[in-house]
């Protein structure tokens, strides 16, 4: 049906499209693709930073989202969609750079492995949330194994001790939380059953494939976006008492003149703008990839774009309501170095939040912080609903919060997951194809298995570990600086910009006049310079640099010096993976092929591949070949009806005639049968180097 609409369909990629699977529903890859932009971590971390540095952090991020964040996510977009292919299949376009999107699978892995965790933890702030009325939250009692009081006889209770006695003694179930033992053999019965409560949620929502996950997108995609939609109205709505909340908490604290000098808060802008429209490029190609060949993209990108924002806003108010509403009510202020509530503490964070390098304080175990990339979920709220009480604020607010966040998390856990397990396919799909199921459930078993270090007394320091490591993201710009290349500079035209923004913007208009031009400039000089200035800002400034530095020993008592070289290789094995590959696939292909060493070469990083969106000389040529067939075939059906309908009548028996003798031909000399085939060889190369010069300089016109 495709091929007939559009006539330039190769049938070829049309079964293959279908063998990688399309979305069972129309809006499927939509609510998909809110799972890749909005998760339980750039929530909670666009909040810290929303109150943290005022309305200079949020006007930074929304330019710098529409200078190089949003058309980044275009990119990935378009690609997926306009190849049909994910991160690992679409180097057929040029299988020299295979390396990279194996690069892309493993840091998409990682990061879905150590990250899982955090939403194990909201599960027991989910579970504690429901309380009754008379009663107290669990993150507002003293911790009798910690601090030595009583319960239920010793109310007396100061947010700065149980709040984070709560997230060490109940959450981490650490048996001693500030000097604990450093051992993988304590494994936390709680934390690990609810890893494996996610695992089982993640295999059975793709167990089926796009069958089960087409539907499941539904849920994960609007119920959370709906309870925080709900929960950020009724904060505001409560803190509209309190002077200076909501959104005028934000903005009256931001120091306007230092818009354009402090350039701390630009790079910290930029790489929240990475991380929300770009860090999971992987997962948007391998959602848009599962498209029909006419499938709306800009509306799914439209809606991604304006709910994304829309959510993030909310929540950089509901925690500016949280902090007004927490600093009005009795003695307590919320610090955002740690869990706060003390007169004054020096900072001993690095202040990128994402990667954090946690050093030892001065002050004392109890200066010790959370987790500090969802510190909304462990400390800012909890204080908030511990001052209220439940009482006034009914309790079903916070099950509601930690809800959403829940969703949240495995909504995003689902999406990377696919994206692993099709990326695995997709090395061998005509073979592996049938056993998605079983892929699946073996991904989900070692993936578990690979959690559990994370549910021990050292578990903590390993995920600070590796968000630290993997989260520092500058090695993820590099990889996505070469991919940019290699699609839009090495291989180039057909897949020139103006050819993958094609899926996006369809036919002239007024939209095609600006939009076309400008994302095609954006991808090929923006989003290069400015991918590589943010890697190098943020290595510098990040002080990722530590974990190169082998020959630090004093002075820096958290990383011992095995797990900086640990730290180092696994920033550099996904870059180190592009040239390797590259080197095995130049043996490959030159190893054994065409006659020709060019040709080989040109299989290596140019090979001849057609899409659906090319029209090609082909096409004509196939629709003509089509229509003498059919001729042909109209011929022989009346010259079968005229010679049956002689048949029927009596014919008399033919005359025979002598056949006549055959004409003499001379047999040409040598030299005539060589210079002849030397002629015809020389007129068919200068065809065919006419024909490439036509097709290069003819423009390429997308139905």
């Amino acid at each position: 049906r495709n091929r007939n609409a559009d006539g330039n369909v190769d049938p070829e990629e049309e079964s293959r499209r279908k063998l990688g699977g399309i979305w069972p529903h129309n809006m499927s890859p939509m609510f998909a693709l809110l799972a890749a932009t909005l998760g339980l971590f750039n929530v909670s971390r666009f909040a810290l930073l929303s109150i943290e540095y005022g309305g200079n952090f949020i006007v930074q991020f929304m330019l710098l989202s529409f200078l190089f964040g949003i058309p980044l996510l275009c990119f990935h977009a378009c690609l997926g969609q306009f190849l049909g292919s994910n991160v690992i299949d679409m180097w057929r376009i040029s299988p020299i750079f295979k390396g990279v999107g194996i690069a892309l699978l493993i840091g998409q892995a990682i990061s879905g492995i150590y990250s899982i965790v955090g939403v194990a933890w909201m599960f027991f702030y989910f579970r504690d949330s429901f309380i009754a009325q008379e009663d107290r939250y669990k993150w507002s009692k003293c911790y009798e194994q910690i601090r030595g009081c009583s319960q239920p006889t010793n109310y007396s209770f100061s947010l700065e001790e149980t709040i984070p006695d709560y997230f060490q003694a109940r959450v981490l179930q650490r048996s001693a939380p500030w000097s604990p033992p450093l051992s993988f053999m304590s494994l936390k019965f709680e934390l690990a059953f609810n890893l494996a409560v996610i695992w089982m949620i993640v295999f059975v929502a793709l167990g089926k494939g796009l069958r089960s996950y087409g539907k499941v997108v539904y849920a994960f995609g609007t119920l959370p976006i709906l309870g925080y939609f709900i929960i950020c109205v009724k904060v505001l709505g409560y803190s509209s008492s309190v002077p200076t909340s909501g959104v005028g908490g934000v903005l009256d604290r931001t120091p306007w003149n230092e818009f354009f000098t402090d350039t701390k808060v630009w790079v910290i802008a930029a790489r929240e703008v990475f991380m929300t429209w770009g860090m999971c490029g992987a997962i948007v190609m391998q959602i848009t990839s599962h498209n029909r060949y006419g499938h709306s993209l800009r509306r799914d990108i439209t809606v991604v774009i304006g709910l994304t924002l829309f959510v993030l806003m909310l929540s950089g108010f509901l925690a500016s309501a949280c902090l007004q509403i927490i600093n009005s009510r009795g003695p307590y202020e919320y610090i955002m170095s740690s869990f706060g509530i003390y007169p004054s503490q020096e900072e001993f964070h690095n202040n990128l939040v994402m990667g954090v390098a946690v050093r030892e304080g001065d002050d004392g175990p109890g200066d010790h912080s959370g987790y500090q990339p969802i510190r909304l979920a462990t400390e800012l709220f909890p204080a908030l609903v511990a001052i209220i009480g439940p009482t006034e604020f009914s309790p079903f607010w916070a099950v509601l919060f930690y809800f959403s966040l829940v969703a949240f998390g495995i909504a995003q856990q689902l999406a990377i997951w696919h994206c692993v397990i099709n990326g695995i396919v997709a090395f061998r799909s005509c073979c592996l194809k049938s056993w998605e199921t079983t892929i699946t459930f073996c991904t989900c078993l070692v993936g578990f298995f690979l959690c559990l270090p994370l549910a021990t007394e050292l578990g903590i320091s390993i995920v600070y570990h590796l968000d630290y490591v993997v989260g520092s993201l500058w090695w993820l710009m590099i990889i996505y600086v070469v991919q940019i290349a290699a699609v839009l500079i090495v291989r180039g035209r057909p897949y020139n910009g103006e050819s993958i923004v094609a899926v996006l913007v369809k036919g002239p208009g007024c939209m095609a006049n600006w939009c076309v031009p400008m994302l095609t400039f954006s991808w090929s000089v923006v989003l290069p310079v400015g991918l590589l200035v943010l890697s190098v800002s943020s290595f510098k400034m990040g002080h990722f640099c530590d974990m190169f530095n082998w020959r630090m020993t004093e002075g820096y008592a958290y990383w011992p010096l095995w797990a900086r070289q640990a730290g180092s290789m696994l920033q550099l094995i996904p870059i180190l993976l592009i040239p390797a590959v590259g080197l095995i696939q130049c043996i490959r292909y030159l190893s054994s092929g065409p006659p020709d060493l060019f040709d080989r070469i040109k299989l290596l990083y140019r090979p001849n591949f057609r899409t659906y969106l090319i029209p090609s000389q082909s096409s004509s040529s196939r629709t003509a070949s089509r229509s003498s067939r059919s001729q042909q075939r109209s011929e022989r059906r009346r010259s079968g009806r005229s010679s049956r309908s002689r048949s029927r009548s009596p014919s008399p028996n033919p005359a025979t005639f002598p056949d006549p003798p055959p004409k003499y031909t001379p047999p040409p000399t040598y030299n005539t049968a060589t210079g002849a085939r030397i002629a015809k060889m020389l007129r068919e190369s200068i065809r065919r180097s006419f024909r490439q010069i036509r097709d290069m300089t003819t423009p390429v016109h997308t139905p």
